[in-house]
């Protein structure tokens, strides 16, 4: 359950929309609502155009009594802060209330596009965080997502926007994937790496079948100044057992 007791900061962008929400006019107010609550990272899953839930984790449901909304209504990952409201909603696991709502930048995995692929998708460096919160390699999977806590360097071009995919590159084996970043020129080493969050939707693999295979990663690191793999135990989510 990716959850955090202190609330990471992100030092520069984070690579979605973000939307901002308090239900509390008064400041005072709300900062003394935000305190105690909880930060998370989860999947908005819309019930019809105007109300949705949240996924927690492969098993743990949201239903926030304030439908406060992410924009445009569509299922995508989010970064939040709740706290547990005292009343139930029937078929959900936990009632909240929400304070904050960010969504993530949430995509397909990229397609092989060949001898295109470095042109295209980039060779630039990135890294993931160690040291995070949210998962001790940078990287982990749940309710059928991908999820990077990166950094990457970048000069003082605010207006160049990084792009970042999730390439499938091996024919022979549809669990290999790259994390590949363009930076697109916008590259300066002096300044302090700037960090994000990531999500990919992993639907395009095939089925596992009820196995856990292994979800292999490559990406070119700017702290190893080479290409490193991370390894993540996966089953896809037609198979993942859920708690009853």
């Amino acid at each position: 359950m990716k959850t955090l007791k202190s609330f990471m900061l992100l030092v520069g962008i984070l690579l979605g929309s973000t939307a901002f929400y308090s239900c509390l006019d008064d400041n005072d107010d709300y900062y003394d609502f935000l305190w105690g609550s909880t930060p998370a990272i989860v999947t908005v899953k819309p019930l019809s155009e105007s109300t949705y839930y949240m996924q927690l984790d492969d098993s743990t449901t949201l239903y926030p009594a304030n439908q406060v909304f992410p924009g445009q209504l569509k299922e995508i990952r989010a970064l939040i802060r709740f706290k547990d409201d005292e009343k139930k909603e029937p078929g959900y696991d936990r009632t909240v209330q929400l304070v904050t709502l960010d969504t993530l930048l949430t995509k397909s995995i990229a397609p092989d596009l060949g001898p295109e692929n470095d042109s295209y998708y980039g060779t630039d460096k990135l890294a993931l965080n160690l040291a995070g919160g949210w998962s001790k390699t940078g990287v982990w999977i749940e309710d059928g997502y991908i999820t990077f806590d990166f950094y990457i360097q970048r000069g003082y071009n605010d207006n160049v926007k990084h792009f970042l995919n999730l390439v499938q590159t091996n024919s022979a084996d549809p669990y290999e994937l790259e994390f590949r970043h363009n930076a697109y020129g916008d590259i300066d080493s002096s300044i302090r790496p700037s960090a994000g969050l990531v999500s990919f939707k992993l639907d395009k693999l095939p089925s596992t079948e009820g196995k856990t295979v292994k979800l292999k990663i490559k990406y070119k690191s700017f702290v190893s100044n080479d290409y490193n793999t991370v390894e993540l135990d996966y089953k896809s989510k037609d198979t993942v057992d859920t708690e009853e």
